[in-house]
């Protein structure tokens, strides 16, 4: 059986513009349906083969041993945490991270976005091509900047950003996730920030293929803002909707081991956490409440995300409490 290779999974960025949802964990740790966020990404990771995941950390780094143990792993595979005190861009970050990745192929996986993507067949046609990486693409209408251009019929990345001069080819939009031989090490500065699409640009200019696979089918969102989380629960919520398959079945969107007194009535997607508190007579709708929430007698939340930082009372909408 070959070896399971190796996944780094970018989650040391700030999130700021998921403040202040990002003041209290790290943007890849926040709860989607009952789960931290970066869950769904190892999950389609270790579906697609990997072994050991690696992952970078910079903000509250503290929050991800709290999440994953002092002997990480997750679902029996190894997690290896690298920590940058300064933050290193992608390139600086798997640089960082080579002593679990220059083995041998490994994925990329940006760690702030819900996805289900065609990883096993992005491998298979990656191990085919000779190509020192190959980019997980999306049509543009599925959202995000198109800013790669890509050549279906040979399978290659023509472009990046625009800094080659290309006008030929699809115009794409990157995933996040990639897969990467280990010579992409021999294109990354051996110190300070650096950005793996100028360490792409620099081996293309040098000749170096750099492949794409583009797959306008499954789910890809960047759980950038409070709507696309609120939108990430809406996808979820139903089972028939999406093809993330919780690995003990769907769970439920009122944990099982949140407790709602009388009279409490719930609209639209509403999604209730673990060990909270929802008080009688209590209305909430379109609404999210993270772990150990507490909410008052009488509340009425519309549209809201509750951290569970404090008890919630009164009225409120489209409000992070």
């Amino acid at each position: 059986m070959e070896p399971r290779i190796p996944a780094f999974i970018l989650a040391a960025g700030l999130g700021t513009r998921l403040r202040p949802l990002t003041d209290i964990l790290p943007k890849p740790l926040v709860p989607v349906f009952h789960r931290p966020l970066v869950t769904y990404a190892m999950d389609a990771l270790i579906a697609a083969g990997v072994g050991t995941i690696a992952l970078n950390t910079h903000h509250l780094p503290g929050a991800f041993s709290e999440t994953f143990g002092t002997d990480p792993s997750y679902r029996d595979h190894p997690l290896h945490f690298f920590h940058e005190p300064l933050l290193l861009d992608t390139g600086g970050g798997i640089r960082n991270a080579r002593a679990a990745l220059d083995r041998s192929t490994f994925f990329l996986y940006n760690g702030d976005i819900l996805a289900d993507l065609p990883l096993t067949e992005a491998l298979e046609k990656h191990r085919s091509s000779g190509a020192l990486a190959t980019l997980l693409l999306r049509p543009p209408a599925g959202g995000g900047a198109a800013n790669v251009r890509f050549d279906k019929g040979t399978g290659g990345v023509l472009d990046l950003r625009g800094h080659l001069g290309s006008q030929e080819g699809l115009e794409c939009v990157y995933s996040g996730v990639a897969l990467f031989e280990p010579g992409i090490f021999d294109w990354i500065p051996s110190g300070g920030p650096y950005s793996i699409i100028d360490a792409l640009l620099e081996a293309m200019r040098s000749g170096k293929k750099v492949g794409g696979v583009l797959s306008s089918h499954g789910h890809w969102s960047d759980l950038g803002t409070p709507s696309s989380y609120l939108e990430a629960h809406r996808l979820l919520s139903d089972p028939n909707g999406h093809n993330f398959a919780p690995r003990h079945g769907h769970l439920p969107s009122i944990h099982p081991e949140a407790h709602l007194e009388s009279g409490v009535t719930l609209d639209g997607m509403t999604v209730v956490g673990p060990r909270s508190l929802v008080g009688s007579g209590s209305h909430l709708e379109e609404t999210i409440l993270w772990p150990d929430s507490v909410i008052l007698p009488g509340a009425c939340l519309k549209g809201c995300i509750v951290t569970g930082k404090r008890p919630v009372q009164g009225e409120h909408e489209g409000a992070i409490l």
